[in-house]
């Protein structure tokens, strides 16, 4: 059934040039928790050579809570995690890097089976490339870059033009800090005011708004944990994004 975007606050005119996507539960169904819970276990397997499983589900956990919560903009997510990884142990980037890349190039990809391609998301992201849009794909940057294209794959939206694809190898913050969005509105050239960013967070996706950057909140995969004081400016089914930027754009 064809669900209207519902426009939620009275916010024209609208110069929309840039379009932010949110990947995991957007563009990529999943249950990110279950996702995770996988994805913590299976590197835990892929190290277990090297160091007791216990000990790579403990560092990877600390890894992974440090760079969502790091607000060090001298340091990226990918510092970040490599030094948490590692605190406490004798291991140093040189040993594990083999590990993690040899996993990501393999074991990785059995994680698709937890995930399913939203319906409509190829058909949205290849319609607002169509029509001129700058495409940035503005997923959580807590994984390399290796990781992100495969899930884009998983998707279907790995052929699209975009522009940008935020990674932990660049990026310096985590949603919902505003840091994210301005490294990535500086990046792109842009104000807020010319950008979009849709995503299905209530906390994560819509705390753009703080920087003037209008949001869409896809209903499709709601994450709404009663923790978000932010309203969307839209809100509708992903396959309604088009009509809803149709109408309005000046």
């Amino acid at each position: 059934m064809f669900y209207l975007a519902i426009k939620v606050r009275q916010v024209l005119p609208i110069v929309i040039e840039a379009v932010f996507f949110d990947l995991d539960g957007t563009l990529l169904h999943m249950n990110m928790d279950e996702f995770l819970s996988k994805y913590i276990k299976a590197l835990s397997d892929s190290f277990r050579e090297i160091m007791p499983p216990d000990l790579v589900k403990n560092s990877l956990r600390r890894a992974i809570i440090a760079a969502l919560t790091d607000n060090n903009p001298g340091k990226t997510n990918q510092e970040v995690f490599i030094e948490q990884f590692l605190l406490g142990t004798n291991y140093s980037p040189q040993d594990l890097l083999p590990v993690f890349n040899s996993f990501y190039n393999n074991e990785y990809k059995d994680l698709r089976s937890f995930t399913q391609p939203t319906p409509s998301a190829k058909e949205v992201v290849d319609k607002l490339a169509g029509c001129g849009y700058r495409l940035v794909l503005a997923t959580n940057p807590i994984f390399p870059r290796i990781a992100i294209l495969e899930r884009m794959k998983w998707a279907g939206v790995d052929s699209a033009p975009w522009e940008i694809i935020t990674t932990y190898e660049e990026y310096h913050f985590c949603k919902p800090n505003p840091g994210f969005f301005a490294e990535l509105l500086s990046n792109m050239g842009l104000s807020g005011a010319q950008a979009l960013m849709v995503g299905n967070n209530t906390n994560e996706d819509l705390s753009a708004s703080v920087l003037g950057i209008k949001t869409y909140l896809t209903i499709d995969n709601l994450i709404d944990r009663g923790d978000s004081s932010y309203e969307p400016d839209f809100r509708g089914k992903l396959a309604d994004l088009p009509s809803c930027l149709e109408q309005i754009q000046p």
